[in-house]
């Protein structure tokens, strides 16, 4: 079942205001999960569309207050949660700062709940995808099962192949699929234990190059700890190797109908850039974006943001143009 709430569910911090009109909504799937949503509905005679806006690993919704704002703007309602294990959702294991999972298809469930309970109940039509790293991921494997959901999709720097160093790539691999199979899923990834998510510095952070956009994160994991997560574990890496073999593959990409716009990050030190380029070939409808930007394009400085927005408007225009010649037809 799911209960309404209001948007004191929101942690807020200097800085960072929450935009107006969010109603967050605790929604349980049948495995006992809680998973924290929220929403921002536009009026009807406002609104052009709805953004799905999903997140990486490791985030929140606060992290996105920004991004909301401007969909809204752009007259977009806005629908956008925390995946189980992170934000305030419910966590996976007893030491909450592990990033776990068994598998993709967990996620696959929280996008589907969302979807179902939110989106379909309270957004308008068309609805498109925003999606960020692990969320692209999960994204490209909604769009494969869902093919007449989005509109179309945007994703930034999506999760198709992991820079594993100091350790190679196969090593990696051998190690968590090894880790995995003896019964120790739940251990953090060698070195992990070692980080507190809590304390970190602008100056070694490999996702943005802009200060202000970091420290504001910082400043909402300061308000409140609980939004904090740590490295994954040994399970977390294992099963997301499987679904990035997955959703590279030329047969499954193949398969996806919807419009997919991927915008690379040209200094990713996270995604390997290889991986875009071959799964852009294989889409039937896929354009290739790539911006000078470390991973985390939409909390990037203002002239990235700022192309990575054009690239957005650009590529939605025609999908919104139809729709409201459409709605033009009926009214007539």
């Amino acid at each position: 079942m799911s209960a309404g709430a209001p948007a004191r569910d929101l942690v807020l911090s200097p800085g960072n205001p929450a935009p107006p009109g969010g109603v967050v909504e605790w929604l349980t799937e049948g495995d006992r999960v809680r998973l924290r949503t929220v929403r921002w509905i536009l009026p009807p005679h406002e609104v052009r569309g709805t953004v799905v806006l999903v997140q990486g690993r490791s985030e929140f919704i606060e992290k996105y207050f920004e991004v909301v704002r401007e969909l809204l703007d752009r007259k977009f309602s806005v629908v956008t949660f925390d995946w189980r294990g992170q934000g305030l959702s419910s966590r996976q294991l007893q030491d909450k700062h592990k990033g776990h999972v068994g598998d993709f298809s967990e996620f696959d469930c929280d996008l589907h709940v969302v979807v179902e309970r939110i989106v379909h109940q309270y957004a308008v039509k068309p609805y498109f995808g925003l999606a960020h790293s692990m969320g692209g991921n999960v994204m490209l494997r909604y769009l494969h099962d869902n093919p007449h959901e989005f509109e179309r999709a945007v994703l930034t720097a999506p999760m198709l192949a992991v820079k594993t160093a100091p350790f190679p790539l196969w090593f990696a691999r051998a190690i968590a699929t090894l880790w995995t199979a003896t019964g120790n899923k739940g251990a953090y990834v060698f070195g992990g234990a070692q980080q507190d998510p809590m304390v970190q510095a602008f100056e070694t952070n490999v996702v943005t190059s802009d200060k202000t956009r970091f420290e504001r994160m910082m400043q909402s994991l300061t308000a409140d700890p609980d939004l904090a997560l740590g490295a994954p574990t040994f399970g977390w890496l294992e099963a997301a190797f499987r679904s990035m073999d997955l959703v590279k593959t030329e047969e499954f990409a193949a398969a996806i109908e919807t419009p997919v716009l991927l915008i690379g990050a040209a200094y990713d030190k996270l995604v390997d850039l290889g991986a875009d380029i071959r799964l852009i070939r294989r889409l039937k409808r896929g354009m290739y974006v790539l911006l000078k930007s470390e991973h985390e394009i939409m909390m990037e400085r203002d002239d990235i943001r700022t192309a990575f927005w054009n690239c957005f408007d650009a590529f939605v225009a025609p999908a919104l143009g139809q729709a409201e010649r459409s709605r033009s037809t009926t009214a007539a």
